[in-house]
């Protein structure tokens, strides 16, 4: 499944004065009629400089001219090959990595700061990328997002804060796909796991929070998620796992089964993406959500899967913190995600078999994710998340395996 990088990557850096040294995997995710390879290449230049270069390779076609057109050799097809920040997909990444390109485009939007430290918050290549800007004078957040995608996000913040929920403002936009937004109080929830995951107060605010979104007057589809695109994630997890093929094709068709039955007409608007690094809470009182963020995603959609997806982000965090050793934060995220899942399953006793379904298709796109990478690290979480599917499907609000059998295997997230 995977290009062999180990003739399409050195012929892209080929004439550049780069020599590659090696080349890790690194993600791998659907991009339009094929896939996105991400690596991770160590480079050796002319100067006998090192660096690590975050190399893609696209089966899709997505180029531009900052790309290299390479044939791939187990297909004979022609592959796109192009290292960040030159994503074809976000035309004006590039000059938001540089702080002197930044401090004089803010200056421009009428926003002067001077000095910047610049983080890269979040990355989807070919979708969307957050750079967090901090200055003496502020800190903002730039969002680079396909040019097309500007407008309709502008509206679906303007859409929430109108309906009173606690989403940033955008402070500035630009047609080439460029948004200025404004830090949100708080802090992510995820990183009060200890406080939060025993206080029920915050599993209310959670479904109020839902609530809410529910009633913002939206007309369009949230984004497809783990559920829509099942086809492509079971493609990418057997050829990933072989020796699992066969349970993978259970569990999925078991998923299959028990969504096949859900219409429309049982859809209200939802957040789309929705795991606790989406939602701050007050410093002083974590129970409270005080901001909600990357609301591009919302629309209408199944109310269980914004749950599966919290819960699902759950059990891996709860693995992830296991694997670091850290005992009390990894039971802390398990507990929780049993919490939002049984208090959804007993707001909503009609629907309360959905919740396996929308669990494990979540699950099971993160062990796809992991067993991509090819590490053995990444292979054992793949496992962890199976058994944690077969836990999900087993009962209609379920319980998650107990953390003392978990391997204690590192996620790649």
């Amino acid at each position: 499944m995977w290009p062999n990088h180990e003739r399409v990557i050195p012929e892209a850096f080929a004439g550049s004065g780069t020599s590659v040294v090696a080349a890790r995997a690194h993600s791998v995710e659907p991009s339009g009629n094929g896939y996105l390879y991400g690596y991770e290449v160590d480079t050796l230049d002319r100067n006998g400089q090192r660096a690590t270069v975050l190399t893609y390779v696209d089966t899709g076609g997505a180029h531009d001219q900052n790309s290299a057109i390479v044939t791939d050799p187990a297909t004979g097809e022609p592959v796109s090959v192009w290292a960040y920040p030159n994503d074809p997909g976000l035309p004006v990444l590039p000059q938001v990595t540089y702080r002197d390109a930044v401090a004089e485009l803010l200056t421009t939007l009428g926003m002067p700061v001077t000095d910047p430290t610049l983080t890269v918050a979040a990355y989807r290549p070919g979708k969307r990328a957050v750079v967090r800007v901090d200055a003496p004078e502020r800190t903002l957040f730039i969002k680079i997002v396909r040019p097309h995608r500007v407008a309709p996000i502008v509206r679906t913040h303007e859409q929430f804060a109108a309906a009173g929920l606690p989403v940033p403002r955008v402070l500035a936009s630009r047609g080439d796909g460029l948004l200025v937004l404004e830090l949100v109080r708080g802090v992510p929830a995820g990183s009060r796991i200890t406080e939060i995951a025993d206080d029920p107060r915050f599993v209310a605010s959670l479904a109020a929070l839902t609530g809410r979104i529910a009633a913002v007057p939206m007309t369009q589809q949230a984004r497809a998620d783990a559920m829509d695109h099942a086809d492509w994630h079971r493609r990418t997890l057997t050829t990933a796992l072989p020796a699992d093929a066969e349970e993978i094709d259970r569990l999925y068709d078991a998923i299959g089964r028990r969504s096949i039955g859900w219409n429309a007409a049982q859809k209200q608007v939802v957040h789309g993406d929705l795991h606790l690094e989406q939602v701050f809470v007050d410093e002083d009182e974590p129970w409270r959500i005080s901001g909600l963020l990357d609301i591009d995603t919302a629309g209408w959609g199944y109310p269980v899967r914004d749950v599966g997806a919290v819960v699902a982000h759950l059990v891996v965090t709860g693995l992830w913190h296991r694997s670091r050793g850290d005992v009390d934060r990894g039971a802390a995220a398990e507990r929780l995600a049993d919490a939002v899942a049984r208090d959804w399953a007993a707001r909503n006793p009609q629907e309360a078999e959905r919740l396996g379904p929308a669990i494990g298709a979540q699950l099971l796109a993160h062990a796809g994710g992991q067993a991509t990478t090819g590490s053995v690290n990444g292979i054992a979480t793949a496992e962890q998340l199976l058994a944690a599917t077969r836990a999900a499907l087993a009962e209609p609000a379920p319980s998650l395996p107990s953390g003392a059998g978990r391997p204690r295997s590192a996620p790649h997230l």
